[in-house]
């Protein structure tokens, strides 16, 4: 299927569909599958991906039974496609998100710090201090910075807080260095993320683990409001 016609389908539901739309967007699609308004979108970014685009259970059924899916990880999953997905299959991992959108017409006031953009020469230092540093390489976060909008505080020229976007162009890699937190930096990073996502037009949307109960206080201080619930999958 043409990609722009592709998009145009999905955007008819652009909430539901957020991530996809995004995932579509920035990646380069292998192969779709549809049945009726349902589609699994197959792209390549860290590995290959099944993005899951429906909200038909019978459709959805019917495409993951009677189509060779190339893939064992998926993502965009709602709480009720994950039992089509595990029906007959088990899985390796999962990680469960609440997924947040900010409004159209919500208000944002501007950062109180001064915000800059991430450099390539920012890399060594984000990657020494994420959460996630085994799933992360350099070229992984220097895609992220050319492909998407970036923000960075400096403190007399050191990196103390960040955030970039994901393949899927959500907001994420939020991170405050510990001995500078509790001076709004996290807040300031993401305002101007959102600034920066309105001006370009795009859906503004994060994933958060719902046990961390920071981030969803900070992004709910922001303006965001919840969605549903998402899942990154990978089968055995």
């Amino acid at each position: 299927m043409d990609k722009e016609k592709l998009l145009k389908k999905l955007k008819q539901d652009p909430i539901r569909n957020m991530s996809t739309i995004g995932f579509v967007e920035n990646n380069q699609i292998e192969k779709v599958l549809n049945k009726g308004n349902s589609y699994i979108i197959i792209a390549e970014s860290d590995h290959l991906w099944a993005y899951l685009a429906s909200k038909n259970q019978d459709e959805l059924k019917f495409l993951l039974l009677n189509n060779e899916i190339g893939t064992k990880y998926f993502a965009s999953v709602e709480d009720w496609m994950l039992p089509l997905l595990t029906d007959n299959n088990e899985k390796e991992w999962m990680l469960k998100t609440r997924r947040y959108y900010f409004p159209e017409n919500a208000k944002l006031k501007e950062p109180v710090n001064k915000v800059d953009s991430l450099f390539e020469k920012d890399i060594e230092v984000i990657l020494d201090h994420s959460n996630y540093a085994e799933y992360l390489s350099h070229d992984l976060l220097l895609k992220r910075m050319n492909d998407g909008p970036t923000a960075a505080i400096r403190v007399d020229g050191k990196l103390v807080a960040w955030g970039l976007t994901h393949d899927d162009k959500s907001l994420g890699f939020l991170h405050v260095l510990s001995d500078y937190r509790n001076n709004g930096y996290a807040r300031d990073i993401g305002r101007y993320l959102v600034n920066k996502k309105r001006e370009m037009d795009e859906m503004i949307y994060l994933n958060i683990e719902p046990d961390n109960k920071k981030s969803i206080k900070l992004t709910e201080g922001l303006g965001f409001k919840y969605d549903r619930n998402i899942s990154w999958v990978k089968l055995k």
